[in-house]
């Protein structure tokens, strides 16, 4: 029994495959600031989110499982079930939920408004950051309080993460755009 895919599905899943790599070499980009690296993961979360929409929520989950079976594909090439005992617990399993709700600014379209797309970043960064602080509190021995202060001192990281995210993505719906129509249709018989 095989299963029939097709072709544009085929390519959809094979993006979402780039999409959960990039997120891992984003991760091996660490900028230590504390407890909680700074790294690029989160920007090609957010990019996927732009590009695929919500759909990039399994990309997130492809690279969340990855790490969690022993691939280093976490901050730092850390690896295994371990990562749900550190600071970065809460961040890490709550890609999945963030890369839908940004995705959700696309819209039923190629791309969404600015706004759309502002507000569904906004939105998915603050859940990032609840779920972050969550974590952070529960394995670093801190008050959600304190957690969530040291949470807002990444601010101007993901905000210019999230700003070049959006610019990457507006640039490759422009590309996408240019190439369909570009191709002709084809024949069915």
């Amino acid at each position: 029994m095989t299963a029939d895919i097709s072709p544009s599905e085929m390519r959809r899943l094979v993006r979402l495959a780039v999409w959960a790599s990039l997120m891992a070499l984003g991760a091996w980009v660490v900028i230590p600031v504390g407890a909680v690296p700074v790294t690029l993961q989160t920007f090609f979360i957010f990019l996927a989110a732009f590009v695929e929409g919500p759909r990039a929520s399994l990309a997130a989950t492809l690279y969340l499982l990855a790490g969690l079976v022993g691939l280093p594909v976490f901050a730092g090439g850390q690896a295994g079930p371990s990562l749900l005992f550190g600071p970065s617990a809460g961040y890490a399993l709550s890609f999945p939920l963030v890369a839908a709700l940004a995705g959700l600014g696309r819209g039923e379209g190629s791309s969404g408004g600015t706004a759309r797309l502002a507000g569904a970043a906004l939105a998915s960064l603050a859940l990032l950051y609840f779920c972050g602080s969550v974590g952070l509190a529960a394995n670093h021995g801190l008050n959600f309080k304190a957690a969530l202060a040291v949470n807002l001192t990444f601010a101007p990281f993901d905000l210019m993460k999230i700003l070049c995210a959006g610019l990457v993505a507006s640039r490759i719906a422009k590309r996408r755009s240019k190439s369909q129509g570009l191709r002709k249709p084809r024949k069915t018989s």
